[in-house]
């Protein structure tokens, strides 16, 4: 897809962020010593520059297109027609003053959908000249020759600054990427390694591991009724120590894995999935006594169906293994967002507290309330890993001493009349 097409696509003033950076505005506007003086100052001029905007947007899109850089992507004359009407009014946003969280959201779509298109800082800061331009001219005095002198050199003054300030950030951003670069090479280096580690451990430590297991049952066998019963019950726990070992390195091995596989996504009813990954659950559901309702009409997405059904799996083992009431309840339910269908997998179990909702996802981390219940510390780690391989997203809200819901997002199938099955 090229820089046009690109731009058809994006709404550059009104496009949706996916996340929301912290930004200290308060601190930024104490920095450029921005206050209440400067908002009745703009409040002054800002009549007149509102009256001067559509011509100041008509010479902004001539100058814009004068350039190939910039004209490439602007060769939809409605499409640039609609960009007219959002920069004068982008323009006239800046002139209200309203700082606030819309004024910095409203900036940082912008600034996202530039980026996805593909327009260079240096086109920014070039595109903001113009807007100082027009204003200093604008609000320049009459005819006064002296005036006019003046307002020219403290343009040519801001020309200089701006052409400084775009090299020191070009190389700024070029530092930046280098270091994001390296973080990456390190980290595929890491993956790799991780995954040549999964498989000798799978081969080196299991077989070891089934041969302690095999040796405590021949003691249990041939010497049962000989052993004392204090003997047999650590030679048990023994045994039960190292199935749960095997079962901890088979996890590691998926999760190294599995999340890397190249296999093609699919198109398939989620609820089906689900009931499957369901059927492998059943016997802890019944000895908990543990209701699963899972909605009827769940749609069909696009992903990797048997590595999904594993982080199905996962869920609903995990939601089983930790419910404290009777009667448990786990309900699986699903909200069409766009193209997007976002299951919930809710549980009454006793919930998780907010300063762990990010970190439970993190391999080996478990709760300090779990510590005496069985498991590695890897199910939601490799379940995250594989929605987020399929292109969505998991996470968690949580109601402490009330339940979990955990929310996994995954692609609507393109075809509307598999939407439902």
């Amino acid at each position: 897809m090229n820089a046009k097409e690109r731009l058809s696509q994006v709404d550059l003033f009104n496009h949706e962020r996916r996340d929301d950076a912290a930004i200290d505005l308060d601190g930024r506007r104490r920095f450029l010593e921005l206050d209440d003086a400067d908002r009745d100052r703009l409040a002054q001029i800002a009549p007149e520059l509102k009256r001067s905007a559509p011509a100041f947007v008509e010479q902004f899109y001539r100058h814009l297109l004068s350039f190939p850089e910039t004209a490439a992507v602007l060769q939809d004359e409605r499409l640039v027609e609609r960009l007219k009407t959002m920069q004068r009014d982008h323009l006239e946003s800046m002139l209200d003053a309203g700082w606030d969280d819309a004024y910095v959201a409203r900036r940082g779509r912008v600034g996202d959908a530039h980026a996805q298109v593909g327009i260079k800082p240096h086109v920014f800061l070039g595109a903001y000249y113009q807007y100082l331009q027009f204003c200093c001219r604008t609000l320049s005095p009459g005819t006064d020759p002296t005036q006019k002198q003046f307002v020219e050199q403290m343009l040519s003054l801001l020309k200089v600054v701006l052409l400084d300030v775009g090299l020191t950030l070009d190389a700024y951003f070029l530092q930046a990427t280098q270091d994001l670069r390296q973080a990456l090479e390190l980290v595929f280096a890491s993956n790799a390694e991780l995954r040549q580690f999964a498989q000798f451990t799978s081969h080196d430590l299991k077989t070891p591991l089934a041969t302690v297991a095999n040796l405590c049952d021949e003691v249990l066998d041939e010497f049962a009724t000989s052993l004392p019963a204090e003997a047999k019950k650590l030679i048990e726990a023994a045994r039960q120590r190292a199935f749960r070992m095997s079962t901890t390195i088979d996890e590691l091995l998926r999760s190294t894995i599995s999340i890397h596989s190249d296999a093609e996504p699919d198109e398939f009813p989620v609820g089906e999935a689900i009931a499957e990954a369901a059927d492998r659950v059943r016997p802890q559901l019944l000895e908990k006594g543990i209701e699963l309702s899972i909605a009827a009409g769940l749609p069909w997405v696009t992903a990797d169906r048997p590595r999904v059904r594993e982080a199905f799996y996962n869920l609903l083992a995990n939601a089983a293994k930790f419910i404290d009431k009777r009667p448990g309840h786990i309900a699986v339910t699903a909200e069409i967002r766009g193209g997007t269908c976002i299951l919930c997998f809710a549980d009454n179990g006793p919930g998780i507290p907010r300063e762990e909702w990010t970190k439970i996802f993190v391999p080996f981390r478990r709760l300090p309330m779990h510590h005496d219940v069985p498991g590695s510390g890897l199910g939601l780690y490799f379940t995250k890993g594989i929605v987020e391989q399929q292109g969505g997203r998991i996470w968690v809200e949580s109601d402490v001493g009330k339940g979990s819901r955990f929310y996994v997002s995954l692609t609507l199938a393109g075809h509307a009349d598999r939407r439902t099955a």
